[in-house]
């Protein structure tokens, strides 16, 4: 719209007033006019210079890459072709919908003035404020939709204002370019499905009056459906859900009935897995262990050194990372013990006497194929000396020993078996003093020294001892039902036997040929003391066992358990010239 012959100037006190309580400052009559319709109607105006317009044409456009734009607050901009700008012949005079350029501003001078109003897309002019950091009253109403049948009356009420306050005269008609006109929207209430979201009984009356209350059609299709026809005013009203919480709104919000949410719980159940991987854990915290959790990245230098710790093949590469964290975070680590090393490094850097951890977690290998392979391991630590305690020597050291009684806390704990196998191959452990573990005949793991090789590289103690298994296969190993047994009816009857044998037997081998030979009536035998000295002749070492002798339906007598005592001492004599120890 065209308004020719205006005088620009100060605003009346009554509109400054007006401005000036809801913020706004007073520039001169037309734009404070501009600015006082869009608080009122809430649809954004803009007044340009008709003689500062090149060609006498206003256009709205794409802007143009690099195209220079300069706003009324001074702001200089370099446009691109996403933005929507309102342009002359030559040049953009303003960022639709955001703000108008200085270039075409109303001034003193100003005699002609064109009267822009629009309904600009709301998506397009947020991302134009936000790409260029300008914010404005104008783009605050279009981010969130202006009424689009208000436009030509929000216009026709500051033209009328412009000719009372700032005289001029209106040309006849206006361009109007509206290329899709929206039609009426109308949207389906059900008033059973409003009672059922609401958990209300609300009459069909009472819902009419409060929709009537928004300026909103309502006309009756049936006894439980209402038309509802929704004005231009009101554009997010666009589904039945919208009208009912209009309409609780105006009920009141403290009149819905509060109930609790009905809804039928399951119980947790663990998978057999979960509940291996809470045991153990609590059976080795118990223990005097502490759990630790390290980084899945380690350096490749580290991961070479234990990359033989479950790979099928000793030669295979570990698995690096295209796009690492940092150059000491280059692979996937083959396996815990590095993270596990660099705590216990902390640790005794901080004065710790003794490291005992142990950590869950996945290592990541190659298969015999070279394809990627992903296993949950369990992984344990200790080094260091033990602490004050009347059952261990001051000042000892843990040995290799220590961490087996663990070990064999742990397998008990999974109702399993582990089978060791010695001559274990591993360039980190000491291959004296390391065995393989297998379970159901298949590699589940190791038990060892660490090697004095990474011992000094690493300035550890002397002694560290750790152990790493492949939890994922003692899952599958084990047991599918626990089977119990009754608690026994007998007492049992206790047996010691101290015996010397070359170093080269294993107390594993003793306790097997003391398990075959004691029969039925031989329920446990434990190894409680191993002697090795001065006092023992030289290539000897001292066994001692306890055995427990027991049957299901009597008391057994001196008389039945003699026997087999000697058959046992017999099959030790003959088969590992064990000789009893005086």
């Amino acid at each position: 719209m065209v308004i020719e012959n205006i005088k620009p100037g100060p605003s009346p006190k009554w509109l400054v007033d007006r401005l000036t309580a809801i913020g706004l400052r007073s520039v001169n009559n037309v734009v404070d006019i501009t600015n006082f319709v869009l608080m009122e109607y809430g649809q954004p105006l803009h007044a340009f210079d008709k003689d500062s317009l090149e060609g006498s044409s206003i256009t709205v456009r794409r802007g143009k890459a690099s195209e220079a734009f300069t706003g009324i607050d001074g702001s200089d901009l370099k446009l691109d072709q996403d933005t929507l700008v309102i342009a002359d012949a030559t040049k953009a005079v303003a960022l639709a919908g955001i703000m108008g350029g200085a270039n075409s501003q109303v001034t003193e001078s100003t005699r002609h003035i064109i009267l822009e109003s629009a309904s600009f897309n709301s998506v397009m002019v947020r991302k134009g404020s936000k790409k260029y950091g300008v914010r404005s009253d104008s783009s605050i109403r279009f981010e969130r939709g202006v009424d689009i049948q208000g436009v030509v009356s929000a216009q026709a009420r500051a033209a009328l204002l412009i000719r009372k306050l700032a005289g001029g005269t209106i040309r006849k008609g206006r361009i109007d370019i509206y290329p899709t006109p929206q039609p009426a929207r109308n949207v389906l209430l059900r008033i059973p499905r409003l009672n059922e979201v609401l958990g209300s009984s609300l009459s069909t009356d009472r819902i009419e009056d409060c929709l009537s209350r928004l300026a909103l059609n309502v006309s009756t299709i049936d006894d439980e459906t209402f038309d509802v026809e929704i004005p231009s005013t009101r554009p997010f009203l666009t589904r039945e859900i919208d009208l009912i919480e209009e309409v609780v709104r105006l009920n009141g919000f403290d009149k819905v009935r509060v109930t609790s949410p009905s809804a039928r719980i399951s119980p947790v159940r663990y998978t057999q897995k979960q509940s291996a991987v809470c045991g153990v854990k609590s059976l080795l915290s118990g223990m005097g262990f502490s759990e630790v959790i390290t980084y899945s990245f380690i350096d490749e230098a580290g991961a070479k050194k234990f990359q033989s710790a479950f790979s099928p093949t000793v030669q295979a590469d570990a698995i690096s990372l295209n796009n690492p964290i940092s150059t000491d975070m280059g692979v996937m680590r083959p396996s815990l013990l590095p993270g596990l090393i660099q705590s216990a490094i902390r640790n005794f850097s901080k004065g710790q006497k003794h490291v005992k951890i142990f950590e869950f977690g996945n290592v990541f290998i190659r298969g015999k194929q070279g394809e990627r392979e992903e296993r949950m391991v369990v992984s344990a630590f200790v080094s260091g000396v033990h602490g004050n305690n009347i059952w261990e020597q001051t000042g000892k050291s843990y040995d290799y020993f220590d961490l087996k009684g663990s070990l064999d806390s742990v397998v008990r704990c999974l109702k399993l078996k582990l089978i060791e196998q010695p001559g274990l191959e591993r360039s980190f452990l000491l291959k004296s003093r390391s065995v393989g573990l297998t379970v159901d005949a298949q590699d589940c793991g190791f038990l060892g020294e660490l090697s004095p090789r990474i011992v000094r590289q690493y300035e550890l103690p002397r002694h560290c001892v750790v152990f790493e298994l492949d939890f994922d296969r003692l899952v599958h190993a084990l047991p599918k039902q626990a089977q119990f047994s009754p608690l026994p009816r007998f007492p049992e009857i206790y047996r010691d036997i101290s015996i010397l044998v070359d170093k080269a037997v294993t107390a594993g081998q003793v306790i097997d040929k003391i398990n075959q030979a004691g029969g039925s009536l031989l329920k446990k035998a434990e190894l409680y003391d191993h002697f090795e000295g001065n006092k023992i002749q030289e290539g000897k070492k001292s066994l001692t066992y306890a055995l427990a002798f027991q049957s299901s339906d009597r008391t057994l007598a001196d008389e039945e358990v003699n026997p087999v005592f000697e058959k046992i001492v017999k099959t030790l004599s003959s088969q590992l010239g064990a000789m009893l120890r005086e």
